[in-house]
């Protein structure tokens, strides 16, 4: 893993394919023209949640076509830009990486500020305009097994700043909060950001009487994420199934995907947000992020 104040003191080689989404604020600018600057092909993806396709630049694939459609990347040097792409779309890219045995690296820009909410008088100092619209929790193909009904379902939420996403993913999933646990991230992108998190948060774990566990991993180190769900997977026993739900910092999400992806009994929930334009204000830090499978 490398973080870098700026792109050029990064150490890399070249990529064969650069996967990305669409840039909505000075971050996704600057990730768009790193890979653009740096892989030898550009793939744009976008994951539609209501038909439950991937776009491959411009071809709708289902997603029982992408083993077959994603050949061209075996055994190649891909890199996946992991500040524009959705929780989905990473995850998806990330199957078929270890699928065809490719060179993985993830690219991940942290922000300066994230903005904030704003009413006529004031801007209200925990509250940030992160997501334009939340359709819903809804399955992403291939990586939700059935509900078993002689096994309890412990559900992991990765915390952000919208508990809001937290408390709607209760209710539509008919969560046990009794079996429910919270990641927290810290330490923080910042000094003093985790305190956003726990405020926002406090009240839906009170008004929904959420009594697991709190754990706490680093905001911006995949691999911190990766093993504290990992401590909690090998705490199962026989009757207990495992559902992540990734609502916070995207490092964490990166290792939710990677953590799912290497164990195909987990299950994920997912809401799949619209990304608010100018949603931050330019970039802190670079990351990139080796993966061996």
């Amino acid at each position: 893993m490398q973080e870098k104040d700026v792109k050029e003191h990064l150490k890399y080689k070249k990529w064969d394919f650069g996967f990305f989404g669409l840039p909505i604020d000075d971050r996704g600018n600057e990730a768009n023209l790193f890979i653009k600057d740096n892989c030898t092909n550009l793939v744009s993806l976008n994951y539609d949640a209501d038909e439950m396709t991937l776009r491959l630049d411009n071809v709708d694939c289902l997603i029982d076509e992408l083993d077959e459609k994603f050949k061209f990347i075996e055994n190649k040097k891909i890199l996946i830009e992991a500040t524009t792409l959705t929780f989905a779309e990473i995850l998806l890219t990330i199957k078929q990486a270890k699928i065809h045995n490719c060179y993985l690296t993830l690219l991940y820009l942290e922000p300066v500020s994230y903005s904030k909410k704003r009413t006529e008088f004031r801007v209200h100092k925990r509250e940030f305009e992160l997501s334009a619209n939340t359709p819903g929790y809804k399955p992403i193909p291939g990586f939700i097994n059935s509900y078993l009904g002689d096994k309890t379902t412990k559900t992991i939420f990765i915390a952000g700043y919208e508990s809001e996403r937290i408390n709607r993913g209760i209710e539509e999933n008919s969560i046990s909060t009794n079996q429910c646990s919270l990641v927290f991230g810290v330490p923080a992108f910042q000094v003093g950001w985790e305190m956003n998190s726990f405020a926002n948060n406090i009240r839906v774990m009170k008004e929904q009487r959420i009594s697991g566990d709190v754990y706490y991993s680093s905001a911006n180190n995949p691999g911190s994420t990766f093993d504290v769900l990992e401590k909690i997977y090998h705490s199962l026993n026989k009757n207990e199934e495992l559902f992540v739900a990734p609502v916070g910092p995207k490092p964490a999400g990166i290792a939710v995907a990677l953590f799912i992806v290497e164990n195909n009994d987990v299950s994920v929930y997912y809401d799949h947000p619209t990304k608010k334009p100018t949603r931050s204000v330019k970039v802190k830090k670079w990351h990139l992020y080796e993966v061996n499978f």
